[in-house]
């Protein structure tokens, strides 16, 4: 269902390939680890730009879903290795990372804010920026990005609609609803589930779909019910990167991958920030 609810990857990559390969070549980047590839659509991408990529993801399907794409296309094989990788341990991930360190670490799809806080006080999230850092040669950049949680926090609603989803693009997700978790009167995770109209697909077939209205009209329906998302506000993930990289570090913020953005509505907030 995942093709479904991401869209079709050329749509999704027309929202900030562009700004993303500016920024890289910019930064007269190399090689780029990919450590949160999903599918591979942005591993891909960079490779196929000219970019020698590394890609883990800590989830087998999604890493087969990429070995698959690269076992048809042996023009990719060279320059793009995955891998499984967990952020916690990226030392010992099932990847050859070079010995100088890399040119980009990207961490983008709002991946970041699916890990756990499993140890209080965002240390968890700390030590993965530590295992970012530590594989990132002098001058290198982490490219890192979440959605725009001040703006849900403080409206209870999403963005203005004028402003797209720049990742998940399809037509097919509707009725989204956001479960809050709190603990102590602060809301420690969020849980979105939405449904997914899978008419035309071979998922029609799946014994919990459920016929619900949309436009009108009943269509075949799963429901998607995602992790729980730590919702940082902006100025908290700032927070967390200048504890790693320095208070001096290098930084600047990209709305949505864009420059001039009202600071107030893009989706996504994209963290850029330099190994000193």
């Amino acid at each position: 269902m995942w093709h479904l609810f991401v869209g079709d990857p050329a749509t999704r990559l027309s929202n900030y390939q562009d700004s993303l390969l500016k920024l890289l070549k910019d930064h007269s980047a190399r090689t780029v680890y990919d450590v949160a590839c999903g599918t591979g659509i942005d591993s891909i991408m960079l490779v196929e730009a000219g970019f020698k990529v590394v890609t883990s993801d800590a989830d087998e399907d999604f890493l087969n879903k990429a070995r698959d794409v690269k076992g048809i296309r042996p023009e990719l094989d060279q320059d793009w290795q995955i891998g499984y990788g967990d952020w916690l341990d990226l030392s010992s991930a099932s990847v050859k990372h070079p010995a100088e360190g890399y040119d980009v670490i990207l961490c983008i799809g709002n991946s970041f804010t699916a890990l756990p806080d499993f140890e209080g006080e965002f240390r968890t999230q700390i030590k993965a920026l530590e295992n970012y850092k530590k594989l990132l040669k002098v001058g290198g950049m982490l490219i890192v990005d979440h959605y725009n949680y001040d703006y849900l926090l403080a409206h209870k609603s999403f963005p203005p609609s004028e402003n797209k989803n720049i990742y998940y693009t399809t037509d097919k997700i509707f009725n989204t609803q956001v479960e809050w978790v709190e603990e102590a009167g602060k809301v420690t995770s969020l849980i979105f589930r939405s449904d997914v109209d899978v008419s035309g697909t071979n998922l029609e077939a799946d014994p919990e779909v459920q016929m619900k209205e949309r436009n009108g009209r009943k269509v075949p329906t799963l429901q998607r019910k995602g992790l729980p998302l730590c919702p940082f506000t902006r100025d908290e993930f700032v927070g967390l990167l200048k504890t790693v990289f320095g208070e001096g570090a290098e930084y600047r913020a990209l709305p949505d991958f864009k420059q001039g953005v009202s600071e107030n509505l893009p989706n996504y907030w994209v963290h850029c920030i330099v190994k000193s």
